[in-house]
C-alpha cells in the first residue's frame, strides 16, 4: 500500500477528454486565418494555447485570438468524462487533491 500527503490530478485525458471540442476549436481557428486544419491539430496537441496561437500568427494579433478560444472552450461541447473519472473522484471525497492543468481556471472549473 503506498501512502501519500495529496493527490494532483490532471484533467484532459485524466479526468475528461475534450479532443473533439478542441480540434472543432482549432479547425474554427485555422479556417479563420485560411490555415491547414490538418497542420493546426497536429501543432497544437500537447500544447498550451497561446503556444500555438503564436506559433501561427503575428504577435499583435494573438491576444484577441486568445480571447476568442477562452470564450468558445467554455461550451464544453464535446468534452466527456473518462470511464471511471467520477468513481475516481467521488472515492476521492475528504482526500487533499488538487487539479493540475494548462487550461484556464474558467475551463477547468
Amino acid at each position: 500500500m503506498h501512502r501519500c500527503d495529496a493527490i494532483l490530478l490532471d484533467m484532459d485525458g485524466t479526468l475528461v477528454d475534450s479532443t473533439p471540442l478542441v480540434e472543432r476549436l482549432w479547425r474554427e481557428f485555422a479556417a479563420r486565418w485560411d490555415l491547414d486544419p490538418d497542420e493546426v491539430i497536429e501543432h497544437a496537441h500537447g500544447r498550451p494555447t497561446e503556444s500555438t496561437v503564436s506559433y501561427f500568427l503575428p504577435a499583435e494579433e494573438v491576444e484577441a485570438e486568445l480571447r476568442i478560444f477562452e470564450r468558445d472552450e467554455l461550451d464544453g461541447e464535446g468534452v466527456v468524462a473518462i470511464a471511471g473519472a467520477p468513481a475516481l473522484v467521488a472515492a476521492l471525497a475528504g482526500l487533499p487533491t488538487a487539479l493540475v492543468t494548462s487550461a484556464t481556471r474558467s475551463l477547468a472549473r
